[in-house]
């Protein structure tokens, strides 16, 4: 990953009177785009320069919380939009601190208060939990009744993260739009201009990959779905890897607290096949942690979030009844 661009010299810019106040679950990435077409600009660069006083990459605002120190220069106080409030309903924070150690939460806080600079950001946030599809994704269901209420469709954070396969309120597959992750680093993709009622699905490579997957244990990814987004919700409790070890512990019945805690792949792969009577749920989890399945044991600490949430619901059915049991 290039180094993210950081200009501690530039000029912060001024208040946003067209700024949009964001819709519930909608990724930071979509607000600036709503912010774009608001402001009439003529290309993304001028919206860009406008609101980072230089072309920073956009990428990471799909669901980490990159640029939120510039929050406080675009809104007054009196709007409620706040960079705690956004980072807690408008990225994947939740589900992302489950496996971050203090230090982590730390900078990320210190980070949108201003008091470390942008480029200190931790950089595995987007590539941890974003899904492999690599395009921005959308529930076709979703996107009727947004445009029905609000009269535009948005991005929302859930669709666009990893092992999310099915909307968990309407229960269809979720879709891939045209437009690759690689095209909103440096330009507003509106849903509002993308989703239309003839977007037709883009395959992707993965989705070939992996689609009878999805479609044969539909259950099991439901479940998954409704629990990464039950987290996205109610995941600020249960932040942190030490609480993540001590739920694991608790379930295994072990008594140590080392960092580096293992579980057996053999007791990993007997979990999943009572899921499913192949064994294409292990390899899946296998494809999304190529590097973690070289010895008897996975660490802990290595596995993606998803792939924590994939155990959760295997062994408790949720990743409530994970942390509560």
């Amino acid at each position: 990953m290039k180094p993210y661009k950081h200009d501690a010299q530039r000029k912060p810019p001024g208040e946003l009177p067209c700024f949009p106040e964001p819709y519930p679950g909608e990724s930071f990435y979509s607000v600036l785009c709503r912010y774009h077409v608001r402001s009439g600009n003529i290309n993304s660069w001028h919206t860009l320069h406008q609101l980072f006083g230089y072309p920073g990459s956009l990428a990471s605002t799909l669901l980490a919380p990159f640029h939120f120190e510039m929050i406080k220069h675009w809104v007054p106080v009196s709007s409620g939009i706040t960079p705690e409030k956004m980072l807690r309903q408008n990225t994947a924070f939740n589900l992302y601190a489950l496996t971050c150690i203090p230090s982590e939460i730390n900078c990320i806080y210190d980070v949108i208060a201003e008091r470390k600079t942008t480029s200190s950001f931790p950089r595995r946030m987007l590539p941890r939990t974003v899904n492999p599809s690599r395009h921005l994704r959308f529930c076709p269901e979703c996107a009727a009744a947004q445009k029905k209420l609000y009269g535009e469709p948005y991005w929302q954070v859930l669709p666009q993260i990893d092992d999310v396969e099915y909307c968990p309120l309407h229960g269809v597959m979720i879709q891939n739009s045209p437009v690759p992750l690689t095209d909103i680093r440096l330009k507003f993709h509106p849903a509002s201009t993308v989703i239309r009622e003839t977007t037709s699905p883009t395959v992707t490579e993965y989705c070939k990959e992996w689609e009878s997957l999805f479609r044969e244990e539909r259950r099991f990814f439901m479940k998954m779905s409704q629990g990464i987004a039950w987290l996205l919700q109610h995941g600020e409790p249960y932040a942190g890897y030490s609480s993540l070890v001590a739920a694991y512990n608790r379930l295994l019945n072990r008594t140590n607290n080392k960092s580096w805690l293992e579980i057996k792949q053999s007791k990993v792969r007997d979990v999943l096949s009572h899921i499913s009577h192949s064994n294409k749920l292990y390899e899946y989890l296998e494809s999304k942690n190529p590097h973690q399945f070289f010895s008897d044991s996975l660490y802990v600490y290595s596995l993606r979030p998803c792939s924590h949430v994939m155990l959760m619901t295997a062994i408790c059915g949720s990743p409530k009844s994970f942390y509560e049991t």
